[in-house]
């Protein structure tokens, strides 16, 4: 089935998830290879290469058919660049006319073709094809045996052809004509697929099988070409994508009819990420179940109803021309003949034909011509083949009401009319799809390919040149959303036309290129986040104290609420730099790949909410993925989403009304179950691959594993909060995410909710802690655990007395869980910062993706000095430390220092890029004399307010003003600054610095690219690069990023930013201000 292309051995890079996997990506470890060795690749490797390089993929239900066999013998004989000689001995040569998608515009004004006009455009020949049938004959002998095309083209095709393997196809006898029962031989057996929902598995398997099989980099289309069904009646009552899956899920009788083969075929591709495309005549894409299920991916596209191949599409062009010339139609007559199989199936299945009829009929509907009286016969002529034949004649009336007609003709081989739509249409859905276009533009947009748009696209004009204005309206805006360039009015084409960028921001996905970085994820590895979740839905103003009384409030807002919630919106938005586009909201490659949420979600309108608002949370990147959560809510349809009523009342008073719903019952199993799709790429049970033979079965799972998303990390939140996973259970999770992890990777567990009723004043001692029922059994496969001070007081005993003795009483009492096998401990401690103490370097080598450095350190940090007047919301602080932390412990050195970019200036880079390889013996009290403010920094401090008001706000007349000040102050005075300097740096308030005194610091440096002369450094040199990369953060640069990150969620005025600059944040975050040198 491998469509290998001439040349797929190339040495130049695909960017495709397969490219990925890191070379070191099953290392235990990161340090570097040795210097004669090359360096390896972070993010991606560039020597993978797929079997067809840079393809998109089409898999067509009948590809024994005429369409199917014609499709793939075309891809084959311009991917071979073909000659041949037709049927009277004159030269033929291989071209795509009639794909659109793959001519260059024609003439002074261009048109015609979208080749050259748009990048972009996948190339047909590079397409991977395959697809299903239910008769066995081979593909070549099948094109043979169809006496369509020249038989001196079909000989030299034949052999390559039947080398494409065609699955066996779902058959059930009611839905096609009593004329195909007989060939009908290859098709799921009764064992293999007993039901529905078995079927739907195994056409998921040949989905996954084929993509992996040829290696398709982007995106796959199946394409339904195979005999017209019935129309069913089931369909239209199927309103959601949960009530379509559940159908499915029945039996015949207990949904009330049966399901079409057609329906299982369009589910399946779109829950493998693929789009459908229905070119029959039935009402497959009139399932406003279907189109729900597509809705809910972004670049996943179900369009239909039936090719406009021929006749029909002059029909709608003519009568276009009919009405925009005023002339008012009143009758269109017209009649085809031909002899193909899906003719001779029409002909003996009257339900079918009445299907095809219907959509003939219906194709004006929405220019709503009552007057106009539309008749279409079809007839069956064996001796004509597939070279159709078409009459049609349109009756008007003109000035005056009289009369005018014309005639039309046409004779063309059916299957070579139709197989221009499918490439384009599968070509259009790899375009869009790209850049995650919206279903209902799409729709519009492609409306051209079919006879009747239905689905998303129903009701659109069915004018053909209106059609085709409106693909090229949707091409140009979607290829202007992914364009780099910001510049307005950039030129796209060789006709002059001309892309305007609008001032309306657009939420659309857009995959930006990849961005160099000083530091990243290894692997580009994902977070899995998992653990409670709810709705908080605030009210606002509300009043009242208790009784009967009917109290008010006064608007309310819903916001994701729990540890998943806040650990998404966390991650989801810290970035690599500054927006790149931000009329179009295109941001940088987010730091972390992609977060996963697990959690109990219900098939309620709250659950839906809650889905809605874990997306939102990253919306500027499109790394929250939800479709785990989404299949898993489908099995338990009883369940409820936790909801928190917050009244809001005038006085200042809170009040908390909470239902923890589905939460109560949230079971390890669920966890395991969404661990192990996200391990097999699989959004729902496990696949039957019976149907595959024994060593295709095994080469795919072989190759899975290496194809699965890269998790580096697994987040468990409040199980004090959740009663089924907890002790052995909460083991048990952590357990099976370890087995998910690249490398193990990081398991960290984030506290809420820990009961008073613990506390009983004595100091507990780590065997005690060890039995704890909640916590206990899992102690010591934990490897970051965050608590705050009065969690920390109640698991251990220890009381805190606000007293200068509380420091040595939080490390004690952090070093409990420590003796217990935690790796790190992290305590918040509110306005007094955090405490970190870390385990010694053997737990540390159970745990490899935990940075080494860390080993036997414990810090300190102060808590941010906000500015003053600054309005703090500290719910979720502590979910946002945590996802700093971990993130921190995840993030490695890449080796480069970035520089001379909007994002990242020399300055920068270079604050950005001092790191951990300092000796791990430095003490607690060492990491505030690291952290020292300069001379220079105190001097520009004490200065800046009046420098500011001199300097009008120039910042930088400031910078200059203060450096020029520094430079020409006494011997004295410098000295006077470096003992106060040293006197600040040995008090804990000595190490802050005003947040917005930083703001404006960076604000200059990335405006003007001037940098300050407390962060002036020389660049590293190429060995020191060399030496740097896979190096981590320090403790102390890891404490302080993630109290960074906590600081920008407490704070009002940047809580509901969707996009925040790790770059900021490492360069305030960084300790260490010298260099490679002291390292």
């Amino acid at each position: 089935q491998t469509m290998e292309a001439p040349g797929s051995d190339a040495s130049s890079e695909v960017n495709s998830s397969f490219s990925m996997a890191s070379s070191f990506r099953h290392q235990s470890n990161f340090n570097p290879p040795p210097p004669e060795k090359p360096q390896p690749v972070l993010v991606k490797d560039s020597k993978h290469k797929p079997k067809t390089l840079g393809s998109f993929g089409v898999l067509i239900v009948g590809l024994g058919g005429a369409n199917g066999t014609t499709l793939l013998a075309g891809v084959i004989a311009n991917r071979l660049k073909l000659d041949w000689f037709g049927p009277k001995g004159e030269p033929m040569t291989a071209n795509y006319n009639g794909c659109i998608t793959q001519l260059n515009q024609k003439g002074v004004h261009g048109g015609v073709g979208y080749r050259d006009r748009v990048k972009g455009l996948a190339d047909a020949s590079m397409a991977a094809i395959g697809g299903w049938d239910i008769r066995p004959t081979k593909p070549g002998d099948a094109l043979f045996q169809q006496q369509i095309l020249d038989y001196d083209m079909v000989r030299q095709v034949r052999d390559e052809m039947n080398k494409v393997k065609v699955f066996r196809g779902v058959y059930d006898p009611r839905f096609i004509g009593p004329s195909q029962h007989e060939t009908a031989t290859h098709f799921l057996s009764k064992s293999e697929a007993p039901t529905d929902s078995e079927a739907l598995k195994c056409l998921r398997a040949d989905i996954r099988y084929f993509k992996w099989r040829n290696g398709v980099v982007g995106h796959t289309t199946v394409i339904w070409s195979a005999s017209v069904e019935p129309n069913s009646e089931l369909l239209p009552n199927l309103k959601t994508a949960n009530e379509l899956l559940e159908a499915i899920e029945l039996d015949e009788a207990e949904r009330g009819g049966p399901i079409p083969p057609s329906i299982l075929y369009a589910t399946a591709a779109l829950l493998e990420g693929c789009s459908f495309i229905n070119g029959g005549s039935q009402n497959t894409v009139s399932c406003p179940g279907l189109v729900d299920l597509a809705q809910q991916q972004l670049g996943v596209y179900c369009l239909g109803t039936d090719f406009k191949a021929g006749q029909t599409k002059f029909k709608t062009a003519a009568l276009e021309y009919i009405r925009t010339m005023g002339l008012t139609p009143r009758v269109v007559a017209s009649s085809n003949h031909l002899g193909n199989n899906d003719m001779r199936n029409l002909a003996s299945a009257k339900k079918a034909s009445e299907a095809k009829l219907r959509v003939k009929h219906d194709i004006f509907a929405p220019w709503q011509e009552d007057e106009l009286d539309h008749k279409v016969s079809i007839m069956f002529t064996e001796f004509i083949n597939d070279d159709k034949r078409d009459f049609v004649e349109y009756t008007s009336l003109g000035f005056l009401g009289q009369p005018h007609t014309m005639v039309t003709y046409t004779r063309a081989s059916d299957s070579v009319l139709c197989v221009p739509l499918m490439i384009d249409g599968a070509v259009w859905c790899d375009y869009f799809g790209g850049r995650s276009w919206p279903l209902d533009k799409v729709a519009r947009a492609l409306s051209y390919l079919f006879k009747v748009p239905e689905g998303a696209a129903k009701g659109v004009d069915p004018g053909f040149f209106r059609q085709m204005q409106e693909l090229e309206n949707q091409v140009l805006a979607a290829h202007e959303s992914k364009s780099s360039s910001g510049s307005v009015g950039s030129s796209i084409g060789q006709s002059g036309t001309t892309l305007t960028k609008s001032t309306t921001k657009k939420r659309v996905r857009i995959r930006p290129e990849e961005k160099a970085t000083e530091w990243a994820i290894p692997h580009n590895a994902s977070v899995v986040c998992a653990g409670l979740a709810c709705v908080d839905m605030q009210l606002f103003h509300a009043t009242g104290g208790g009784g009967e009384q009917i109290e008010s409030f006064e608007g309310e807002r819903s916001i994701g609420g729990g540890s998943v919630s806040m650990a998404c919106k966390t991650l989801a938005r810290l970035c690599h730099g500054a927006p790149l586009d931000e009329n179009y909201l295109q941001a940088t490659p987010p730091v972390v790949n992609a977060v996963i949420p697990i959690c109990k979600v219900g098939c309620d309108s709250t659950g839906d909410k809650l889905i809605k608002l874990l997306e939102e949370c990253g919306e500027e990147c499109r790394n929250v993925d939800t479709k785990f959560i989404k299949t898993q809510r489908l099995k338990d349809r009883s369940a409820r989403t936790a909801l928190a009523v917050l009244p809001i009342y005038d006085d200042g008073r809170r009040g908390c009304f909470f239902d923890a719903a589905g939460n109560s019952d949230f079971s390890p199993i669920e966890v395991v179950e969404t661990l192990n799709s996200i391990a097999s790429r699989s959004s729902g049970p496990s696949v039957n691959f019976s149907h595959l033979s024994a060593e295709e079965s095994e080469n795919y799972h072989a190759d899975l594993e290496q194809m699965s998303p890269v998790c580096g990390a697994f987040l468990f939140g409040y199980p004090h909060l959740l009663p089924l996973i907890q002790g052995e259970k909460l083991l048990q999770v952590l357990l099976e995410a370890r087995g998910v992890l690249i490398d193990g990777g990081i398991t960290a567990v984030d506290l809420n909710g820990v009961p008073e009723d613990l506390f009983d004043g004595r100091p507990r001692t780590a065997r005690q802690l060890r039995a704890d029922p909640i916590l206990g059994a899992a102690l010591e496969h934990i490897d970051i655990l965050h608590l705050n001070e009065d969690e920390l007081v109640l698991l251990t005993g220890y009381e805190l007395s606000e007293s200068d003795q509380d420091d040595l009483i939080v490390a004690q009492a952090a070093n409990l869980f420590l003796e217990c096998g935690v790796g790190v401990v992290a305590v918040t401690r509110g306005r007094k910062g955090s405490y970190v103490a870390c385990n010694d370097a053997a737990r540390f080598q159970r745990t490899p993706m935990l940075p080494d450095s860390w080993a036997d350190r414990a810090t300190r940090v102060s808590s941010v000095n906000l500015p003053p007047g600054t309005i703090i919301n500290t719910n979720g602080a502590g979910d946002a430390y945590t996802s700093g932390l971990l993130v921190a412990a995840l993030l490695r050195h890449t080796g480069m220092t970035v520089q001379d970019s909007p994002q990242a200036n020399p300055a920068k880079s270079d604050a950005s890029s001092v790191i951990s390889g300092s000796s791990a013996t430095q003490s607690v009290s060492a990491e505030k004399k690291k952290k020292m403010m300069s001379p220079y920094t105190l001097y520009m401090r004490e200065n800046y307010v009046t420098l500011k008001q001199q300097c009008n706000d120039d910042k930088k007349a400031i910078f200059s003003m203060c450096h020029d000040m520094w430079e020409n102050e006494t011997p004295e005075i410098k000295s006077l600054y470096e003992r106060r300097a040293a006197e600040e740096n040995g008090e804990d308030e000595g190490n802050k610095m005003s947040m917005r005194v930083m703001d404006d610091l960076e604000a200059l440096e990335e405006s003007s690219g001037f940098s300050s002369p407390y962060v002036s450094q020389p660049q590293p040199s190429q060995e020191e690069q060399a030496h740097m990369t896979n190096k981590s953060l320090n403790l102390e640069s890891a404490a302080q990023f993630a109290s960074l990150v906590a600081a920008y969620h407490i704070d009002v005025a940047t809580r509901e930013h969707n996009h925040v600059d790790i770059n900021k944040l490492l360069k305030r975050a960084i300790v260490y201000r010298k260099g490679v040198d002291e390292m």
